[in-house]
């Protein structure tokens, strides 16, 4: 086959790019997108997500006691491509200045793991589980759900979408798209 194995993760775009919400050892706060999310139970609720080991955020994890998650509409964009300064070239790295001048208002207060963004779609508190390492570029963590914020302008309080949602979603690197309007399948009995 010509196509390159190493592509291969591209196929499973597009994904939501959220913000996983850290703290390191001292508090410092960190807030960076990644795609790399998915749940892994209901019951308990729990969630795992796959840092690249190069990051701080994946430092922060080896440490803490849990993360955050934020999912951030499409109109927030230029803030979380300002927050992935490793891709986007942005050239404030240093996690305080990066978090000032972002252009996100932070809840700081929501979670003791980390920063969410209280005009996201919502955002989950999740105490850490586990940790993974499958000797691959990206160390895997597992967190249990302990709180779940639904914003109301986007969704009810049992979480479905007032009306059209539009999630930040990456398609491959700088190359972002979102929803367009929901569709209903129909149920068959």
């Amino acid at each position: 086959m010509a196509d390159s194995v190493d592509l291969a993760h591209r196929l499973l775009a597009p994904r939501i790019a959220y913000l996983i919400g850290t703290k390191d050892q001292t508090g410092t706060a960190n807030l960076i997108p990644v795609s790399n999310l998915t749940s892994v139970s209901t019951k308990p609720q729990q969630v795992a997500i796959a840092v690249l080991k190069q990051w701080r955020t994946y430092e922060n994890l080896l440490t803490a006691d849990g993360f955050t998650v934020t999912v951030p509409t499409i109109e927030q964009l230029d803030s979380v491509w300002k927050l992935g300064a490793r891709y986007s070239k942005y050239p404030v790295v240093d996690p305080v200045e990066k978090l000032a001048s972002c252009g996100l208002e932070l809840d700081r207060d929501a979670s003791p793991y980390g920063p969410v963004v209280p005009s996201g779609i919502g955002s989950l508190s999740c105490r850490l589980v586990t940790r993974i390492d499958l000797n691959g570029d990206h160390g895997i963590t597992v967190g249990e759900v302990e709180q779940v914020w639904f914003n109301s302008e986007y969704l009810t309080a049992e979480g479905k979408p007032k009306g059209v949602v539009h999630p930040l979603m990456q398609q491959t690197g700088n190359l972002f798209t979102t929803s367009t309007e929901p569709v209903v399948a129909i149920e068959y009995y």
